[in-house]
């Protein structure tokens, strides 16, 4: 009897045991949760809009403005970014309540457009109910409804390559000359042209999101535009939204195009013809991101790993170095294939050029005009040569001390090599494992 005993606690430690190797992989195993939702922002007609100086008051709505929101969550992480159709958007007070709906990072991104509310309009609706409260409301129900749809989210990226953008700081010698205006469409200068897409799927292989990262001003409207409108992101959103049906969301995210503006500019003297070109540019993002998501139509996403990492620096003042900014940069890491950091301001598109030569990661991208907390807000952010030249945005608009944005995009990296496990807290002579290196 004692031995049956002994026998039977044997085979019940050995199936114990065989369990335990068995589910470990699943244990084991990562996966990114991943939360959508979109509101709308649309403001009354009758506020200013901003990024023009000359701007009147609105006198009608072609098409709504919104926030898009996505989080992203793994065991150890929760980030939410919310892509607001705003010129320039940060919120102390919404930073402020992540913590309290289990939200570690909020990454507020503008895409820049100049037909959007202006919500330092502290009078408009009302001086009691001013619309950036509104528009802080709506983004903060938009963050709790999308953590309550979560879904297990698998991610593949791809590139394309679309010249839309010109640079308007036109070289001349060893100087700078500042094109606002483009009637010829002479595609000046360097650009980055490369169009960014990020798909995610859900575990029945649909499509949920296409996240699209473009360096160019959404200023296709000009100045004399009096409608509320999204500009060319939202027509390419509207057309990748419509060829994948209405569970996708796609998000357009503003790059580092602090120096570049569209070719195909609305300045004309009839403002019903406005729009055509609106929707031309949209259209031609439309169908290079298309083009882009063909190259993983049958690449089956991945859901594996997310982490990111976060910091503030302090810069002086380029105009006065008594006082200082703080700016802040965020690095994202999705299944060790696709790396993201975060800009605030408007950068110039070296910088994104830069990164992604000196990630060495597969898919890599510049979210601009993005405030990852409280901090300030730097205008302009010129590289070195470009502030030595000059021009608008290089030589003023801007606020950070020269070399600002080299200090950022490095930081970033640093955050990324941390991330990747590159970059080690203590000395050793070698980083890698010696075994897996041939």
């Amino acid at each position: 009897m004692k031995n049956t005993n002994c026998s039977k606690r044997l085979l019940l430690l050995v199936a114990g045991l065989c369990m335990a190797v068995c589910l470990a992989p699943a244990a084991l195993q990562g996966e990114i949760r991943v939360g959508l939702s979109q509101v709308d922002i649309t403001p009354p007609i009758g506020g200013l809009t901003t990024g023009y100086s000359s701007a009147k008051l609105t006198d009608g709505i072609h098409d709504p403005v919104s926030a898009r929101v996505m989080v992203l969550e793994s065991d150890s992480k929760c980030v939410a970014l919310a892509v607001c159709d705003l010129c320039i958007y940060n919120s102390p007070w919404l930073h402020d309540q992540m913590a309290a709906i289990g939200v570690d990072r909020l990454l507020l991104l503008n895409t820049h457009t100049h037909a959007g509310p202006k919500l330092s309009q502290d009078d408009f609706p009302s001086s009691e109910n001013p619309w950036r409260d509104t528009v802080d409301q709506r983004l903060l129900a938009g963050i709790k409804q999308a953590k309550q749809g979560m879904f297990k989210g698998y991610f593949a990226s791809a590139e394309s390559q679309i010249q839309l953008g010109y640079n308007r700081l036109v070289h001349r010698g060893a100087f700078s000359v500042t094109h606002f205006e483009n009637p010829e469409r002479i595609p000046y200068g360097s650009v980055d042209r490369q169009v960014g897409v990020i798909r995610v799927t859900d575990e029945q292989q649909k499509v949920r999101a296409v996240l699209v990262n473009y360096a160019c001003h959404p200023v296709v409207l000009g100045p004399r535009n009096r409608k509320i409108s999204a500009d060319y992101p939202g027509v390419m959103r509207e057309i990748v939204e419509r060829s994948f049906g209405e569970d996708c969301m796609c998000v357009f995210v503003q790059g580092a195009g602090g120096d570049i503006n569209p070719l195909m500019m609305a300045r004309g003297d009839d403002r019903a013809q406005d729009f055509e070109v609106v929707q031309v540019m949209g259209e031609s993002l439309a169908e290079e991101v298309q083009r882009a998501i063909s190259f993983i139509k049958d690449v089956p996403g991945v859901t594996s790993s997310f982490a990111s990492s976060s910091s503030v620096t302090r810069f002086r003042n380029r105009w006065d170095p008594d006082q200082e900014l703080e700016l802040g940069v965020t690095t994202l890491l999705i299944n060790d294939e696709i790396a993201v950091i975060t800009l605030p301001g408007e950068p110039f598109h070296h910088f994104q050029v830069d990164f992604r030569r000196k990630s060495n990661v597969k898919h890599s991208f510049l979210f601009g005009y993005c405030c990852n907390g409280s901090y300030d807000w730097p205008r302009y952010l010129p590289d070195l040569l470009s502030a030595a030249r000059g021009g608008y945005g290089a030589s003023d608009t801007t606020l950070a001390e020269v070399g600002a944005g080299e200090r950022l995009v490095n930081e970033g990296l640093v955050q990324l090599f941390k991330l990747q496990g590159r970059l080690k807290s203590k000395a050793q002579r070698h980083t890698f494992d010696a075994d897996s290196v041939k």
